[in-house]
């Protein structure tokens, strides 16, 4: 066996564990990043669950309105003619077709609503976890190791080997 170390290059070893620095540095605020877009997701959905409710309410206000407009429409006049009741009921329809669209929109909210969280419990939080947990626990032992093994590699380099004493002569 040759006994010495084969080290061609000290200054790769350093850029290396500079590189792993850097991206676990890059790594963790990305997961931070993913964390807030999670959060700003989840506020926009109650954002859009109160909207569509209010438009909902709105909506069912509106098709009051245009019922009671009908209604009072539909009366007979003293010349003992039914008026024209053709826009009142457009208007009506529209405010129904309003209402319909508002409350299909109130569900399909409210089911996010309750199937976001369960994907991300499902699908985002273990690799995320799994991730974190790495990037928090394991790489910084693993930098710890390779930093303790380029110093030595450096202590090894630094090592002067002095020259044997020539063996003696027999007297």
């Amino acid at each position: 066996m040759n006994g010495s170390a084969n080290v061609n290059s000290l200054e790769a070893l350093h850029e290396w564990h500079a590189a792993l620095c850097v991206f676990r540095t890059e790594a963790l605020e990305s997961m931070s990043s993913i964390v807030m877009e999670i959060n700003r997701a989840d506020s926009w959905l109650d954002d859009q669950l109160r909207g569509w409710q209010r438009e909902q309410r709105d909506a069912e206000e509106e098709v009051l309105r245009c019922k009671n407009e009908l209604q009072n429409r539909k009366f007979v006049g003293f010349d003992g003619r039914v008026p024209d009741c053709s826009v009142q009921e457009g208007n009506l329809r529209q405010a129904k077709d309003r209402l319909d669209h508002a409350r299909e929109q109130t569900v399909k909210v409210r089911q996010w609503y309750h199937k976001m969280p369960k994907m991300i419990d499902e699908e985002y939080q273990p690799g995320a976890r799994h991730l974190v947990n790495f990037l928090e626990a394991e790489l910084p032992r693993a930098l710890a190791m390779l930093n303790a093994q380029i110093d030595s590699l450096q202590a090894y380099l630094n090592l002067r080997v002095e020259p044997a004493a020539p063996p003696a002569k027999p007297v």
